[in-house]
Parts: C-alpha cells; structure tokens; sequence
C-alpha cells in the first residue's frame, strides 16, 4: 500500500471509537437518570460504579479526539488512539476483577451477561485498538 492511501481499516476503527465514546456517555446518562444498567444493587457496587465517571470521561476524550486524528490522518490519531486504547484495557481489567471478586459473573442473568460484554469489550477493543494503529503508524506520523 502506498503512504498516500487511507488504510482500509481506519474509517472502521474512527467509527468504532466514536461508538464506542458514545456508548459509554449513554451507560452513564442511563446510570444516573434511570439506574438501568446496574449489575447489582449493592451499596458496594453502586460506590465502585460512582468512581469511574472521571475516567471514563477521560477515556471519551481520548477516543473522540483519537478518531478525529485518524480520519484526518494526523499524528493526534495515533497519540489519542493508543491512549484510549490503553484506558479501555485498564478499564476493562478494572471491571473484570471486581466482577469476579464480587461473583457478578455467575449466571446467564441480563445483568451477568452485560457485565461479561461489556469488560470483555473493553479487553478487545483496547489491544485491537494499540496493536492496529501501532502497525499502521506509518500513514498518521
């Protein structure tokens, strides 16, 4: 492929970290007007829950402006890619010990199989994101 072409899976990866910030802007729209999307009613995981917005945030930042970069090729795509890239695993890594610690992974409940999707999510999305944008460097740099 020659540097002057868009590598077929950039516009894929832009779209997905967009869907991906939006996702996690209504999870907490949702969290916090309705509490739909509770794994558990117990204090202690309403507390863990409660100390994520900020991060999240970050990592929306990160992956609006890592999409923005990509799309208009510029090194900001690569930086903010693999930062979100990054937060997303850390995230996911969080989500995944709590939920196994507090047996929140234990059934095929709805509230169950959301938290296996969405840390499982995160524990794709995140490597996927560095590993893609890392061998395809070349055309944002």
């Amino acid at each position: 492929m020659n540097r002057s072409e868009r590598p077929k899976g950039f516009l894929i990866l832009a779209i997905v970290l967009i869907v991906f910030a939006i996702g996690t802007i209504a999870f907490w729209a949702t969290f916090y007007t309705a509490g739909l999307v509770s794994a558990s009613d117990r204090p202690a995981y309403l507390e863990h829950e409660r100390s994520f917005p900020l991060a999240d945030a970050y990592i929306v930042v990160c992956a609006f402006l890592g999409a923005a970069g990509i799309i208009r090729r510029r090194p900001s795509g690569l930086l903010y890619g693999l930062l979100a890239g990054s937060a997303t695993i850390f995230l996911g890594l969080m989500d995944t010990l709590y939920a196994l610690q507090q047996n929140l992974i234990h059934d095929f409940s709805f509230s169950s199989m959301e938290t296996l999707f969405l840390c499982s999510l995160c524990l794709i999305l995140g490597p996927v994101t560095i590993i893609y944008l890392w061998r395809n460097r070349e055309y944002l740099l």
